[in-house]
């Protein structure tokens, strides 16, 4: 009972399907994956869950239908396996990361290079870029069905909570000016283990070991 109250309450505030979105759809997951919902009034409901990270939407599964979960203020966690996700204003999602030093919250926003269309002898041939379906912490190729090759791309935002505030950064540049008077043990430290802005794992790394400078 309490599951189709909860779901209700989901249509009340608003049901966008797949057809809505103004962006092609970018899942987080290979599929909808069983995930919990906690309410502020500490309710719960289970549901199949996925996250869109082209126009940054919770989505849900009721029977075969896709709907974007909207009324968010109403929610506090979404646990999605054994990862966790905070609304953060509309209907925006963070991904909680624990680390050693804190924890990092990742703003998904994710993207596909369209490199070219496979030839006969394996050669790529470059055309344009278009955002398309990626997968999560990888930085692989993609081949579609109608043999285009695509490379996997991400603007994400990574956020840290400081002094009861939020502070951003996307790149190395963004990044070093969170951590003043940090600049050279931080480039130190990026040129020695190679960090890859596009990886999430290698930025979760990297950020881990600037929380624990700022001490």
């Amino acid at each position: 009972m309490m599951n189709r109250i909860l779901i209700t309450i989901f249509f009340l505030y608003g049901m966008v399907t797949v057809g809505f979105s103004q962006k092609s759809r970018l899942f987080l997951f290979d599929d909808f994956k069983n995930g919990i919902v906690l309410m502020k009034n500490q309710a719960k409901t289970s549901a199949l869950f996925n996250y869109d990270a082209a126009n940054r939407q919770m989505l849900f599964k009721q029977g075969e239908e896709i709907m974007v979960m909207t009324g968010i203020e109403l929610v506090d966690t979404i646990y999605i396996d054994s990862r966790k996700f905070f609304p953060a204003g509309r209907s925006l999602f963070l991904e909680a990361v624990p680390t050693k030093n804190g924890t990092i919250y990742i703003n998904w926003v994710l993207k596909k290079q369209f490199k070219g269309k496979k030839g006969a002898y394996g050669q790529v041939l470059q055309t344009n870029v278009e955002t398309i379906n990626t997968s999560y912490w990888t930085n692989s190729e993609y081949k579609h069905e109608s043999a285009d090759v695509y490379s996997i791309l991400n603007e994400n935002e990574y956020w840290l909570e400081r002094n009861g505030k939020f502070t951003k950064c996307k790149n190395e540049k963004s990044l070093l000016k969170l951590f003043p008077g940090k600049e050279s043990m931080i480039r130190k430290y990026i040129n020695e283990h190679k960090t890859n802005f596009n990886n999430p794992h290698s930025i979760i790394e990297l950020l881990d070991y600037c929380m624990e400078l700022k001490e």
